[in-house]
């Protein structure tokens, strides 16, 4: 604002004091102070009040906006929004037999696609057949003569003397 300074205040105190007198420049000083007081007061509240309304305003402001941005309401679009992209992702035919990457897009003449014609859907069980093994035919050759060695046999199982197991500090 004013930037007044020392010396500026003494001449105003000087010409105050040789207009006004000295017996009346007391009471003169004590009216324009509280007029003074008064007026910044007023400027004070009228401040207050503008940063009150301001305040107030940016309160109103980010409670519309949190309305407005609702986490679930984002989750849910962003839910919509998938199942849509799948949605339409089944719904795609996909490319016709035979085509190529670096081939155009078109589908060749004649081609349908695969929803539009039904496929019978048919299963069917069957027993499996039995196939009886081949006759024995009896050989013509001589038989062959009876060796000394017995024919196998199962193995015998004896069991194990001592257990075996896995921990080596168990072991005796």
């Amino acid at each position: 604002m004013f930037e007044i300074g020392f010396w500026e205040m003494i001449m105003v105190g000087v010409v105050m004091l040789i207009v006004v007198g000295p017996e009346r420049l007391p009471g003169l000083a004590r009216t324009a102070g509280l007029w003074i007081g008064k007026a910044r007061r007023m400027f004070a509240e009228v401040k207050a009040d503008v940063d009150r309304e301001l305040h107030l305003e940016e309160i109103r402001q980010s409670i519309r906006q949190s309305a407005d941005h609702n986490p679930l309401h984002d989750m849910a679009d962003q839910v919509k929004a998938i199942q849509q992209d799948l949605q339409a992702e089944f719904d795609d035919p996909g490319p016709p037999p035979g085509w190529q990457p670096d081939q155009v897009n078109a589908p060749p003449s004649g081609w349908i696609p695969p929803d539009s014609v039904p496929v019978p859907m048919t299963v069917s069980l069957q027993k499996p057949e039995i196939v009886p093994p081949p006759p024995v035919v009896a050989a013509s050759t001589p038989p062959e003569p009876a060796s000394t060695v017995p024919p196998p046999s199962a193995p015998i199982e004896t069991p194990c003397p001592t257990p075996i197991t896995n921990n080596p500090s168990s072991a005796t």
